[in-house]
C-alpha cells in the first residue's frame, strides 16, 4: 500500500474558466495535489459532471474528517481560487471517498476458465494515467490470443504478449508516483526543474508523449514486427508527438 491516496467525489461542472475537455491539476511540491477531470454526462441528463480529487496520506484521513470541511476548503481556495464553484458543492465530508493505491502484478493472470485483465491483473498508482489504456490493451491481447491459439492455450499466450509492456509501465509508475505524491521536496524539485524542461526538448517530448499514449514500446509482445523488420518506438519516428494530459 502506498502512503498517499486521494479523496474523490463527483460534482456538477459549474460555470468556470477551467477547460472542459481535459484534466487540470495543481501541486504544492508533491505533498499537495488537487485536480478536476471532466467525465461527461449521465444518461438522460444535460449537466456535465466532473471528477474532483485531493491527494491525502492515509494516516491523515482521520484528522481530515475530524477537522471538518472549512479548513480544507480554505486551503484549496488558497492553492487554486478557480476551484471555488467546485468546492461550494461539497457540503459533507461523506461526499469524499478515500481511494488507496498500491502497485502489484499477478504472476499468472489466468486460471481455470478465468482471465484477469486491467486492475484485477496489474494495479498501479494512477499518476501515469494508464489504467484504462492497460485494460483495453489487455482485452485486445486476449482477443488476438483467442484468434491465434486453441482456447486452452490462449490465456497463457495473452499473458506472454502483455508481460514486457506491463513490466515497463509498472516501472514507470513506480518511478513517477513519488514525484507527485510524497513528502519529498527534492523529488518535486527534480520533477519541475529537470523532468519538465527535458520533456519539452526533442526527442524527449516524443518519448513522453509515447509513454502517455501507452506506446513507448509495442504493447503486444507477440506483434513487434512489420514485414519482418522491428518497428521503432513511436517517439523515435518522424511523426507529431502524442497528445499528453495537461497538468
Amino acid at each position: 500500500m502506498l502512503p498517499y491516496g486521494a479523496l474523490w467525489t463527483t460534482l456538477e461542472w459549474p460555470a468556470t474558466e477551467l477547460p472542459a475537455d481535459r484534466l487540470t491539476q495543481r501541486y504544492v511540491a508533491a505533498h499537495r495535489m488537487v485536480g478536476v477531470l471532466p467525465i461527461g454526462r449521465m444518461p438522460g441528463e444535460t449537466t456535465q459532471r466532473a471528477a474532483f480529487f485531493w491527494s491525502l496520506r492515509h494516516d491523515a484521513y482521520p484528522d481530515w474528517q475530524a477537522q471538518g470541511l472549512a479548513p480544507w476548503q480554505a486551503e484549496m481556495r488558497g492553492i487554486w481560487p478557480a476551484l471555488s464553484p467546485f468546492i461550494g458543492q461539497i457540503t459533507d465530508p461523506a461526499q469524499m471517498v478515500l481511494a488507496r493505491y498500491s502497485h502489484g502484478t499477478l504472476r499468472k493472470p489466468y486460471g481455470d476458465r478465468l482471465v484477469h485483465i486491467g486492475d484485477s491483473a496489474h494495479r498501479a498508482s494512477p499518476q501515469l494515467g494508464q489504467g484504462a489504456n492497460m485494460a483495453l490493451l489487455d482485452a485486445l491481447a486476449l482477443a488476438r490470443a483467442l484468434d491465434s491459439a486453441p482456447a486452452q492455450d490462449a490465456p497463457a499466450l495473452y499473458a506472454r504478449m502483455r508481460r514486457g509492456h506491463l513490466m515497463l509501465y509498472q516501472a514507470f509508475s513506480r518511478f513517477l508516483t513519488p514525484q507527485y505524491q510524497s513528502d519529498s521536496r527534492a523529488l518535486a524539485w527534480f520533477r519541475d526543474r529537470i523532468v519538465a524542461p527535458i520533456g519539452r526538448v526533442p526527442p524527449f517530448d516524443r518519448a513522453m508523449g509515447a509513454i502517455a499514449a501507452g506506446l513507448f514500446i509495442p504493447p503486444l509482445g507477440g506483434e513487434p514486427y512489420a514485414n519482418g523488420q522491428p518497428v521503432p518506438p513511436s517517439w523515435a519516428m518522424d511523426a507529431p508527438p502524442a497528445p499528453m494530459l495537461q497538468r
